[in-house]
């Protein structure tokens, strides 16, 4: 049984999705572009994982002027999982909103999970208020906050451990849950 710490949540529903989950992401490691991308990141060069990030995501490259790109690189290095407060700034720049800053920081980290309007409905399914809101980094962290309250207290059965990051499990599972 799933702790009462997810206030709200469908225990019958979360229980028969850590139940499914396995099965769920036994692809996982035929996406080729994902695997590829994530281990083309290397120690912290943060402004080459925005590159690896939007490649991986299929978006134009960013073009931003040097001091930009040095501000840019400043707040991914130092936003702690799981507070997303300091991504905020980052909503400023042109064609730059929370699902495309998830990205970044999931290749950045391996721990933010990306966003995604699929999990966020089966969140919302579940019980857990988690509304998809691309234009509102706070509703990222509140994404960010549900993945986590899921990690924490998932069955020791729940989350296969085949070598990806556990958010990306997750991530996905979540979107193919029926």
């Amino acid at each position: 049984m799933i702790p009462v710490a997810l206030y709200g949540v469908d225990a019958d529903m979360c229980e028969r999705f850590f139940e499914v989950l396995p099965s769920l992401v036994t692809d996982a490691y035929e996406d080729r572009s994902y695997i590829e991308s994530l281990y083309a990141v290397q120690a912290d060069d943060s402004i080459e994982h925005v590159r690896i990030a939007d490649q991986w995501s299929n978006r134009n490259p960013y073009a931003w002027p040097e001091d930009i790109v040095n501000e840019v690189e400043m707040v991914l290095r130092t936003t702690n999982y799981p507070d997303v407060s300091l991504l905020e700034h980052l909503m400023t720049l042109d064609g730059v909103d929370a699902q495309r800053i998830s990205e970044w920081m999931h290749f950045s980290t391996n721990q933010f999970p990306i966003y995604s309007e699929k999990a966020c409905e089966t969140l919302q399914r579940m019980g857990l208020e988690t509304p998809y809101r691309p234009d509102d980094i706070a509703s990222y962290g509140l994404y960010v906050s549900r993945i986590e309250g899921l990690k924490l207290h998932a069955p020791a059965a729940g989350l296969p451990e085949i070598g990806l990051p556990r958010t990306r499990m997750l991530q996905l599972g979540l979107e193919r849950f029926e």
